[in-house]
């Protein structure tokens, strides 16, 4: 795994005690995502090491599992679904920089999949907290931590299947965006934290390459915040043979009528 830099290493020998106070004042915004530091059940888990070897053991199973799914029909389409599942799996990250303005650094995780193979929990094994003399501009230190944790992942799935690291961080990019604009609703300013995510993100060149466009669709008093991404997910490639609505090739009038349609069955 990128690790961060060296001044921590001492430290990090002792759990950060005020890691667990703040997951837990947290839980709130990070929803269906079960973030944890003791979990109940500790089988099942992918190791944050076993996330980068595709090839074998837990990961290859996964992928298995995920081709049966349709959305890995082939190693391009399987690691792009990874990389948005892991993307959407850095939201304590972004919690706790959207609500409390602090720098959670994951050194060590686990992830847990659903039966439909989302990411349903986070198991935050060592962390801690950056202490930012000036809390306006913990942004670099943010911007790192969401790459400490990421980029191994991305890394090495991009050895193993060939996808571009553009198409690669566009996933990345996408839910990272999503994370902001879900956590952002439940603090009471989407708008502000999606301008805080492309603020943040577009520090990285390549990040800001693939920062997905966005758009909002309403019906009534619901409205969400939809995505055009800079590289396609390959779902079309899985057994449904269909574009998701982000998808960057399809008709712009096909993606609001399916993303209106979207957000009336949501309300």
């Amino acid at each position: 795994m990128r690790r961060h830099s060296g001044e921590m290493v001492q430290a990090l020998s002792q759990p950060d005690v005020s890691v667990p106070a703040l997951l837990e004042r947290l839980s709130h915004l990070t929803g269906a995502l079960r973030v944890t530091v003791a979990p109940h059940d500790p089988d099942d888990w992918i190791q944050a090491d076993a996330l980068m070897t595709p090839e074998t053991g837990a990961l290859a199973d996964f992928i298995v599992r995920l081709a049966d799914a349709g959305f890995g029909a082939n190693r391009r389409a399987a690691a792009a679904s990874l990389l948005l599942r892991h993307g959407w799996a850095a939201g304590p990250i972004i919690a706790a920089y959207l609500a409390e303005r602090r720098t959670l650094r994951i050194h060590d995780f686990a992830l847990r999949f659903s039966a439909s193979t989302l990411v349903e929990g986070v198991w935050i094994r060592q962390a801690d907290l950056l202490a930012g003399r000036n809390p306006a501009d913990i942004g670099p230190g943010v911007l790192a931590s969401l790459l400490a944790f990421s980029e191994p992942v991305l890394e090495s799935l991009r050895r193993w299947s060939g996808y571009s690291r553009h198409a690669l961080w566009s996933m990345l990019a996408s839910s990272w965006l999503a994370q902001f604009s879900t956590i952002g609703e439940l603090l009471g300013d989407r708008e502000q934290a999606v301008r805080a995510a492309r603020a943040l993100l577009a520090r990285h060149p390549e990040l800001a390459r693939a920062l997905p466009e966005t758009y909002v669709v309403a019906s009534g008093d619901r409205s969400e915040v939809c995505q055009i991404l800079k590289a396609c997910c390959l779902q079309h490639k899985g057994f449904r043979r269909r574009f998701c609505p982000s998808c960057p090739v399809i008709q712009d009038r096909e993606r609001i009528v399916r993303n209106r349609e979207w957000v009336c069955r949501a309300k």
